[in-house]
């Protein structure tokens, strides 16, 4: 699954669970703070556009971006591809690695 729809799923059920607390009557404090400090209706709009409608937009945005770039085909068919060992080509850069370390003299490092 998409990260993308994943998080816009995750946004979902944070928005609505804000939502049900403050239709619901139950209160956290960040909103009994916020109707505290700006009073009833600002406090309450404050706390829908921070909590609910903030989370309900990143949600459709989210949802939108992951279905829109969603590839089924990769989802369903997820191939693998197979692990291939060709020792013959590992052999062959062996050869062309001695062949380089040829001009040394035996590993030995001049200037350390």
């Amino acid at each position: 699954m998409n990260a993308h729809i994943v998080f816009g799923l995750f946004a979902l059920y944070a928005a609505a669970m804000s939502l049900y607390l403050v239709l619901s009557g139950r209160q956290d404090a960040v909103l009994a703070n916020l109707r505290r400090l700006w009073g009833r209706t600002v406090g309450h709009t404050l706390y829908f556009v921070a909590k609910v409608a903030l989370p309900m937009l990143i949600c459709v945005f989210s949802l939108g971006w992951g279905l829109r770039h969603y590839d089924a085909t990769i989802a369903l068919h997820r191939n693998e591809p197979e692990l291939n060992l060709n020792v013959d080509s590992y052999r062959d850069l062996i050869h062309l690695w001695q062949q380089d370390g040829a001009n040394d003299s035996h590993g030995v490092v001049y200037g350390a």
